[in-house]
Formats: structure tokens, C-alpha cells, sequence
């Protein structure tokens, strides 16, 4: 949404890429920015890769800890899903146009594309106790988000109109900056869009060549795919105190199947369990007791060795280097191949089984395949 709102500004001259931090007057609470990291430009903060690492407010603790050291990178070089850098955006573009986010959305987008169900009301924005930049925070319903996704199917125009400048739709789904990240793996991000889609752990679907998407709290997705003229979106009821978490294993299966009752070629094979011979109990223990699984070739810290020993303990490896990450037990249960780590205690993990030659696949929740990877040769 700010993306194409940036579009908008940047074709008006309001502002330009280009922009630093410095020249554009932002800055933060203490500790307040560096020299360096005041050398960031709009276009560092749009494709997440500002090198700030500035705290934000209402982060969840898991996520503040994947946050790297402040300085550990300069502006522009390393990709990091970052949401200071979303929310220092939204400051600035709000202080070049003079209006709220949600306002101007709403008249420079919403309105003019016919959305049916937007609200200002139900828009909102965080707090500012750690930082001077707040969260903004969209709730659209299916349809509307339908139309957005339209709007960029269309290179931006509708009804005639040019909404978003279409160099602006061009440039901004672009593969800008790769992520690298275990947490998206396979993916690319443009100015705020991301594209392909992938897995470290099992095969996924393959997405038709210039596919791209958004992606917001709570899996409301909407996919783009000009190559068939389609747009997907996926979103959960947002409106109950908790929704369903949806895994991007299950945001893969259902676009693989999308695409094929379109009859879309080139998407990769059916991975879900029902396809698979899966085995039985005895099948499983007798083909991998003794036996190393090796997985997440891609993977940032991959591959995985999973070590499956004969007496029923196991152990994960990382690393070309085998660094020891975990340890635990294995066990079957019914024809369910389980695994429990020690540091996971009393957590664990069990998955149907299929086995081809020397491919193992383990499937998750909703007929989907958790993991696939190979059995090393003794």
C-alpha cells in the first residue's frame, strides 16, 4: 500500500529515491542514529535493507532477537526484514505529502479504484514509546485486496486512469534485493513486493515467471501473475481474537492447486501425502534406523543432517562443518516417523513417511510436505 503511495509521490516530484535519512530530517529516539546509518535513502528503507536496527515498538521478543547489532551493516548492503525501516517510510511519506497514511490512501487509491469495503476507521496506527516511527497498520477485505492486486495486474490503471505510475508498478516488483533468509526462503524483494517463492525444506510450487506478491500480518496474501492474467488472494478472518496460522507449506499447496485446475503448466509435481506411497511403521524404522537424513541444501546455515541412530537417539548437524545444533531421540509411532530434541522438551514432531530410492519425504499438517532430503550413504 505505502509502495504505491510512493510511486504516486516520487512521479509528482515530492521526493525521490536518492533521498538520505540525513537530508530528509529523520532521525530517533536515543540512541538516535549514526552518521552512517543517517546516509540510508528511501530506497534502502523500501527494499528493507537500511543497516538500522533501530527498536521498535510492541516487537515481539523472538523477532527482537533476530534483529542484528546496530552497525553491523551499512546502508544498502544486506537484506534484513526489517520493520523500522517500514515504519520510519511511513513517517517520512506522511511528512512530505502533509496527511495520514490512510487518508491518502484512501483518496489517491482506495476511492479511485472502487474498493468496497475500506474504512478509515479501521485502520490503525501504533504507539511511540521506543521509537518515533509508529506502525500503520491496513485492514482490507478479500475483495478490496482483489482490487489492489488488479490495479498492478493492470500497470496500474484503471477504468483509464493511470492510478500508479506504471513505471513506478514496473520497477517495484522487481527482484530488488535477495533475502537469504531461512525465514524466506527462496524469495526476492522489490519496493515493498516480493517475488519467487520457495522452500529450504521440501520442494513448493513454481510460480509462473513474473509472478509477484504482497504479503501482510496475519497471511493475507495477494498474489500477482501476469503471465495468466490471475490474481490470488488469501486472507483470514482478522476479526477473531486468534486466527489460524497458515505455513508457507500450505500457501504453496493451495496455489499448486490453483494453478493446476487452471491447467498452468510448469509448477512443479503434486507434494502432498495423498500423492506419496507412504509407509507403514516397520517400513519407516526399518529404512532409517542407523541412517543421516540430509536436508536444507539451501538453507543460510544448511544442510541439515538429521542422525537417526540404532539405539533411539538423534542429533541435527549444521553446516558443511556438521555443527552440532541439537540432540534428542527418535522413535516410531503408528507409521509416523517422531523426533524430539532435548532442548524442545516435552515438544516434538512426528510426520507420515514416504521413501523413494534414496529420498525421504516427511509430511506436515494439510496434506503438505514438511521436509525432503536424501539418505547419506553409509
Amino acid at each position: 500500500m505505502l509502495s504505491a503511495l510512493f510511486g504516486v509521490a516520487i512521479d509528482e516530484g515530492r521526493i525521490k529515491l536518492s533521498d538520505t535519512l540525513g537530508t530528509l530530517g529523520i532521525n530517533d529516539k536515543e540512541p538516535s542514529l549514526t552518521s552512517s546509518e543517517l546516509q540510508a535513502t528511501l530506497a534502502d528503507l523500501l527494499t528493507s535493507r537500511s543497516g538500522i536496527y533501530h527498536p521498535i515498538d510492541s516487537e515481539p521478543a523472538a523477532v527482537a532477537a533476530q534483529r542484528p547489532a546496530r552497525g553491523s551493516h551499512a546502508p544498502g548492503e544486506f537484506w534484513f526484514y526489517n520493520n523500522w525501516d517500514f515504519n520510519a517510510a511511513g513517517s517520512i511519506y506522511e511528512r512530505i505529502v502533509a496527511a495520514g497514511i490512510f487518508t491518502a490512501f484512501k483518496q489517491r487509491i482506495a476511492d479511485r479504484i472502487g474498493m468496497q469495503d475500506f474504512s478509515l476507521q479501521a485502520c490503525y496506527y501504533g504507539e511511540t514509546k521506543v521509537s518515533l516511527h509508529r506502525h500503520y497498520g491496513f485492514r482490507l477485505s478479500a475483495r478490496d485486496l482483489a482490487r489492489f492486486g488488479l490495479l498492478y495486474l493492470r500497470d496500474g490503471r484503471w477504468n483509464g486512469q493511470q492510478v500508479v505510475p506504471a513505471s513506478w508498478v514496473g520497477e517495484s516488483v522487481k527482484p530488488l534485493a535477495a533475502t537469504h533468509n531461512v525465514f524466506f526462503p527462496g524469495r526476492a524483494y522489490g519496493y515493498m513486493w516480493w517475488s519467487h517463492f520457495g522452500s529450504v525444506w521440501a520442494p513448493t510450487v513454481t510460480l509462473p515467471r513474473g509472478t509477484f506478491f504482497a504479503l501482510g500480518f496475519g497471511s493475507q496474501l495477494v498474489f500477482v501473475i501476469p503471465a495468466h492474467d490471475l490474481v490470488v488472494v488469501h486472507t483470514v478472518d482478522m476479526e477473531r481474537e486468534r486466527w489460524p496460522w497458515v505455513s508457507d507449506a500450505q500457501i504453496g499447496r493451495l496455489m499448486w492447486l490453483i494453478l493446476s485446475a487452471a491447467g498452468v503448466g510448469d509448477i512443479g509435481p503434486d507434494t502432498s501425502a495423498t500423492a506419496a506411497g507412504l509407509l507403514s511403521g516397520e517400513a519407516v524404522e526399518a529404512s532409517l534406523s542407523g541412517k543421516t537424513l540430509r536436508y536444507a541444501d539451501v538453507a543460510p546455515d544448511g544442510p541439515y543432517f538429521m542422525r537417526l541412530n540404532s539405539d533411539g537417539t538423534a542429533s541435527l548437524q549444521k553446516g558443511t562443518g556438521r555443527k552440532q545444533a541439537y540432540s534428542g531421540k527418535w522413535w516410531v509411532d503408528g507409521a509416523k516417523l517422531c523426533r524430539g530434541w532435548d532442548q524442545f522438551h516435552p515438544r516434538f514432531e512426528c510426520w507420515p513417511t514416504a521413501i523413494s530410492g534414496s529420498i525421504v519425504s516427511l509430511y506436515g499438517e494439510h496434506d503438505t510436505m514438511f521436509v525432503q532430503g536424501s539418505l547419506e550413504t553409509e
